[in-house]
């Protein structure tokens, strides 16, 4: 589970995003830190009974750093005020489907598919969506898919991409750049000892899905 003084340091660093806050506090993110890689370890373990291409995956591998990317960005705070995990075979680098977990006090939640692909693995996606249109289309129209996950999340184009008629019968699929379902969960939850079981639900529940976008990536 996630200790409450992992979400007060969370807290605290969205209130001092400097740099001397963060070095003077550096033992606390420590701590915070060795929570969440523990954490992600027990998922890919619960993972592993259904999903057995993510055994071996390193918790470090997985993790997104404290620092943020400023050089293109307007907002100039140094350091993220969540933790997130990638949980893809390999960890969070390798292109593919995967898993994803994000911790920030009152916004946690959990996620899954593929994220800002790259123009081959995108283009791949939407020709293996062509040629199984059905089998896709069973997985994420199933009750119990929409029940948890509702639409698929991520970016649109609003026409039709490039080499695909507006009118093709899975266009509405193809617009999508990318291929995420995403369900928001109580912060309470995450201090509980059923988040791990509700997590391994949440996640098997999308598992069809990862499964689905990693045979047209591969």
């Amino acid at each position: 589970m996630i200790d409450q003084s992992t979400f007060d340091f969370l807290a605290d660093i969205k209130k001092n995003n400097q740099r001397e806050w963060y070095h003077a506090n550096k033992d606390r993110f420590k701590d915070a830190n060795q929570n969440f890689i523990d954490f992600v370890a027990m998922l890919l373990f619960r993972i592993s009974e259904f999903d057995p291409d993510i055994i071996g995956t390193e918790p470090k591998d997985c993790l997104f750093r404290i620092y943020r990317d400023i050089r293109f960005s307007k907002d100039k705070t140094p350091y993220k005020t969540w933790f997130g995990a990638g949980m893809n075979p390999g960890g969070r680098k390798r292109m593919g489907a995967g898993y994803y977990i994000h911790i920030e006090p009152n916004d946690c939640y959990i996620a899954g598919g593929v994220w800002h692909p790259d123009k081959e693995t995108l283009s791949s996606i939407r020709e293996y969506i062509v040629g199984w249109p059905n089998q896709f289309e069973s997985i994420v129209n199933a009750v119990g898919f929409r029940s948890a996950f509702g639409e698929l999340r991520g970016d649109r184009l609003k026409v039709a991409p490039k080499g695909y008629p507006k009118d093709h019968p899975q266009i509405e699929w193809l617009k999508y750049k990318d291929f995420i379902v995403r369900k928001t969960i109580p912060t309470e939850l995450f201090k509980s000892e059923k988040c791990l079981d509700v997590a391994f639900d949440i996640y098997s529940q999308m598992a069809e899905f990862i499964f689905f976008l990693r045979k047209a990536i591969n």
